[in-house]
Parts: structure tokens; C-alpha cells; sequence
């Protein structure tokens, strides 16, 4: 198996970016937070004592619908529907690429990529930012370890696709991806490795968690992807 450790190097805006995501992403947090800047906005503006009570009260409720189930399946499904269209059949065997997204979404994607591996429907796999475990499980789960490599130095789904492409341009040049990744971030992903001039096939791995787990994933990633429509990367 070939893999590639890096320093450990982490951006300096991550710690920021996690503290607010923390923040945004937990109820128990975030809800008495806007009920107090609510608090803090009506005595700025002096409103009247009802008024005041009732933008203290309405402004957590409100937000709470953001974490609930109705949420998490229209966020889901709009995520989804940010898929680019579908490219023609590949004439060159895939490589399955895996992208660290934590142990669950590991253990969903480290089974279909093995799957498709051992059906023949894939070349090799290639692990990116993720834990050399991750790789290890492949090897557990039945995968030869000659065609099993990675990298634990890329830290974005955008450095994903900049390491793999030059991953795959050394080993396996013009070969197509296999992207196995979680339902939410698989439209996102599959713009970034896009524009890595790579031609992707993207398949979902759909991952056991909580429903609060997957809601946060699905706020998380609603996020990070009107983020990359900023930016111009989808």
C-alpha cells in the first residue's frame, strides 16, 4: 500500500472556521445565542416592551427549523440536485477515490469502493486526507494492497482533488474517478474534482448516523457549497 504523510500544517483560519461551525451547527448553542442578540437588538432600537418580548421569542423558534427532519430532507435533496449532469460511460476503468469525511462516512465509502474493486469495476482506490486507517480497511475488507493508496496531507475537499489529480496523473493518467462520498457532499466534491480536468462518476455512500448527524451534514454542506457557488467553483 503507498502512502503519503504530511507535517502537520493546519490553516490558520481552520480553528476559527470549526468554532463557528460548532456554534451554527448545535442548537443548545446557537438558539439561546440569536435569543440574546435578539434581546440585545430590541433595547438597542428601544422597541416597546411586547414587541421586544415577541422578537426574543420568534427569532430561536424560527431558527430552530433549520434542525429539524423537514429540514434535513429538503436541504438533502437540494444538495443532490446540485449534482453536475452526468457524464457519458467512461472507456477506461475508474479509480475509486475516497475522501476523509470521519469514521462513519469511512466505513460506508471503504465498503462500496472494496465492492466495486473486487467486482472488477475499478482499477484501484485512492484515499485522500483522510487517516492511513481508513486505507487499512480496505485491506480488511478484502482489498488488494498493491492497488490500495493515499494521502493524509490534503485538508479541503478543494486540495482532494488537487492531490489526487496529480496522484492519478503519475499512476494512472486519464484514467476516470470514482467518487465515493456521503449524498451531501457529493455534488460539491464532484465540481472540485471537475475542475481538476477529471472525469468523474459520482457514487453515494450513504453512511449509518443519527438523525442530528445528518442533519448537521446537511447544514454543514449547504454552507460550504452556496460558499463555492461564490467563489465560482460550481
Amino acid at each position: 500500500m503507498q502512502w503519503q504523510s504530511c507535517p502537520t500544517n493546519p490553516l490558520s483560519w481552520f480553528a476559527w472556521r470549526e468554532v463557528l461551525l460548532t456554534v451554527l451547527l448545535t442548537p443548545a448553542l446557537l438558539l439561546p445565542l440569536a435569543g440574546c442578540v435578539a434581546l440585545l437588538l430590541a433595547w438597542w432600537l428601544q422597541l416597546p416592551r411586547q414587541a421586544a418580548f415577541s422578537l426574543t421569542l420568534l427569532t430561536p423558534l424560527t431558527l430552530s427549523i433549520f434542525y429539524s427532519s423537514a429540514a434535513t430532507a429538503l436541504l438533502s435533496g437540494w444538495l443532490l440536485a446540485q449534482l453536475p449532469p452526468a457524464p457519458p460511460p467512461p472507456t477506461a476503468l475508474p479509480v475509486a477515490v475516497l475522501v476523509g469525511r470521519g469514521p462513519e462516512v469511512a466505513a460506508a465509502s471503504t465498503k462500496v469502493a472494496a465492492e466495486r474493486l473486487r467486482q472488477g469495476e475499478a482499477a484501484a482506490i485512492y484515499v485522500s486526507g483522510d487517516a492511513r486507517s481508513t486505507a487499512e480497511q480496505l485491506l480488511t475488507l478484502g482489498a488488494d494492497p498493491d492497488l490500495v493508496a493515499g494521502d493524509s496531507c490534503a485538508r479541503t475537499t478543494w486540495e482532494n482533488a488537487i492531490i489526487t489529480a496529480a496522484w492519478l496523473g503519475q499512476h494512472h493518467p486519464g484514467a476516470p474517478v470514482l467518487l465515493i462520498t456521503d449524498p451531501w457532499q457529493l455534488a460539491r466534491a464532484t465540481h472540485a474534482f471537475n475542475h481538476q480536468g477529471l472525469a468523474v462518476q459520482p457514487l453515494m455512500a450513504e453512511p449509518a448516523i443519527s438523525a442530528s448527524a445528518r442533519n448537521r451534514l446537511a447544514l454543514r454542506e449547504t454552507a460550504a457549497t452556496l460558499l463555492y457557488r461564490a467563489q465560482g467553483r460550481m
